[in-house]
């Protein structure tokens, strides 16, 4: 019986995630390949992130639509919760940290932009989701360490990375009497991606915290599970939504479709 309740918590992310996701993910990918010297910014984890939410989106749909065929234990394991679980959260941990190196030591920031760091530090992530999907189909035990350990970690240094560019945006520059605009937008930027975070990430925390120290009558597959898992997958729609908003491609995207309608055809003149 709990194995046909899983349908049922499994239900809204397959409904919800995979057709927002996958257009939202594609098109971060196509803006950002579209872009020169992509390896050498930031932006490189990014792009990764949108590779690997889009990747999550399209095989959850796929085990989604095989456990409702064959409904049981082994089939519920989606190996790709490896890559919404680890692999986004350590991705995500690395841009806090460059950015936290470009606000607050710009020094060393500018001796740390060689491409080859960042390609190795995105190779590893990749090598890390990959054993954590394995973790995720064949040791269910060790799974819940592996994973409930990346998110904790990633969350603290995520947060802690936040804390402190926001507070050096909110310092004033010698001689000044207000923050500067440009460091105003930063600020907004920074402390959205903060509320992001905390959103996604510690109900799942808090839910693996309370399934390995908390009473013994908490069951899993829970609604607080549930609710975990759900906040957990809307990242994978809401960071690139996010991330359109951010750089200004998605009112563009509007604009340019709404002009090519208004636009008369020649040949009718």
């Amino acid at each position: 019986m709990e194995v046909n309740y899983l349908v049922w918590y499994f239900l809204p992310t397959a409904v919800m995630v995979p057709p927002l996701g996958l257009p939202a993910n594609a098109l971060v990918i196509r803006l950002l390949l579209g872009k020169p010297g992509i390896c050498s910014t930031s932006e490189i984890f990014f792009l990764n992130l949108a590779l690997f939410d889009m990747l999550f989106c399209l095989f959850f749909l796929v085990e989604f639509v095989l456990f409702v065929c064959d409904p049981t234990m082994a089939a519920s394991n989606f190996v790709v919760w490896g890559l919404n679980q680890a692999g986004g959260p350590l991705l995500l941990c690395l841009m806090g940290l460059d950015s936290y190196m470009a606000v607050c030591h710009p020094l060393v920031f500018l001796r740390l932009k060689d491409p080859k760091l960042r390609l190795s530090a995105c190779s590893v992530v990749c090598v890390v989701g990959a054993v954590a999907c394995c973790l995720v189909k064949f040791s269910a035990k060790l799974k819940w360490y592996v994973i409930s350990g990346i998110l904790c970690g990633a969350t603290a240094i995520m947060t802690t990375c936040n804390i402190l560019i926001l507070r050096s945006l909110r310092q004033l520059g010698p001689g000044r009497k207000e923050v500067h605009p440009v460091k105003k937008r930063a600020f907004k930027t920074v402390l959205t991606a903060s509320v992001l975070v905390n959103v996604h990430y510690l109900p799942p925390v808090g839910e693996y915290l309370l399934r390995q120290f908390g009473p013994s009558q908490f069951k899993p597959f829970s609604f607080l599970t549930c609710v975990a898992w759900i906040a957990l997958s809307t990242a994978s729609f809401v960071q690139p939504l996010c991330y359109l908003v951010r750089t200004g491609q998605l009112p563009k995207l509007r604009c340019d479709r709404g002009d090519g309608l208004k636009r008369p055809d020649p040949r009718e003149t």
